[in-house]
């Protein structure tokens, strides 16, 4: 991995850019009355250099959408490091314990990662390519080519953090206008409500994998409409785990990846069979369903 500043030297904080970001929560409170007063609309690019103070950086790491076994493809991203805009955007609120970075897509995606994970120089929110070539990528887990990563990417320093490699493209977010804080709290209407271990287990593998795209209890991404568990509902659970683990097998062509691939075969069936514990133990009440 190779980072550096465009400008050279540290970025400082001055009052007027503490002024520019009161001035985008501002607008993000007013545009978007969905979303908590945290939610930051993010604004392009210069106007978020001018607005944080930050100068922009250069990261090169492994695309992970586009890389396989034995064949790495590495790509150089400009773009902000994403601790320095988070001490920006939220002050030291971020790093409270149990915090998740929520990052929205403009499509409903929704991609959150424990706050935990952004130590310095671990990602960077990128806005375009340093060769200049098309800010775009291919994504044959969900049979697209060409697919538009702006206005913002998240990249992680993948080659130097194992974990960060470890994770393939889970939590690499493209398409990200927005972002917010999510705490322990905000899903406690999708918890299980009693203490059995693979229900449990189940609900940290949904929140993980599934509320990227869909919503249980009202809480989860906007990408597909209905509640998880109605969607579920009718399936065996047979044909339900073929869905999380093989979804090309249920319909040709879907856009729904398949479980993480780069996990273990018998650690993705646990996974799989926790999932369909949670789902199948977490009843629909009224009030619940989107």
């Amino acid at each position: 991995m190779r980072a550096g500043s465009r400008h050279g030297g540290d970025a400082v904080f001055r009052p007027s850019a503490a002024m520019g970001v009161f001035r985008v929560m501002l607008r993000a409170a007013v545009a978007v009355t969905t979303l908590p007063a945290s939610a930051i609309e993010l604004p392009p690019p210069d106007r978020l250099a001018a607005e944080t103070g930050m100068s922009t950086q250069t990261v090169e790491v492994v695309e992970p959408h586009m890389s396989r076994p034995g064949h790495e493809l590495r790509v150089a991203y400009r773009g902000f490091e994403m601790s320095g805009l988070l001490d920006r955007f939220f002050g030291d609120r971020w790093k409270a314990t149990g915090t998740e970075v929520v990052f929205l897509a403009r499509d409903g995606y929704r991609s959150s990662t424990d706050s935990r994970r952004f130590v310095p120089g671990s990602a960077w929110l990128a806005f375009g390519r340093a060769d200049s070539k098309p800010f775009t990528v291919d994504n044959p887990g969900q049979h697209e080519t060409g697919v538009s990563l702006g206005p913002y990417y998240l990249v992680w320093d993948n080659l130097r953090d194992s974990a960060a490699r470890a994770q393939g493209a889970y939590g690499w977010p493209y398409q990200v206008v927005r972002i917010d804080l999510a705490t322990p709290a905000d899903y406690a209407a999708a918890r299980p409500q009693d203490s059995d271990p693979v229900a449990v287990e189940g609900f940290e593998q949904v929140r993980k994998y599934c509320l990227t795209c869909h919503q249980v209890a009202g809480i989860g991404g906007g990408k597909f409409p209905g509640d998880l568990r109605q969607i579920a509902g009718p399936l065996s659970d047979r044909a339900l785990k073929t869905w999380i683990t093989e979804p090309q097998k249920m319909h040709a062509g879907t856009t729904m990846p398949p479980l993480n691939a780069l996990l273990p075969e018998a650690e993705r069936d646990r996974a799989a069979d926790a999932i369909i514990r949670y789902l199948r133990m977490m009843p629909v009440r009224d009030g619940t369903t989107p």
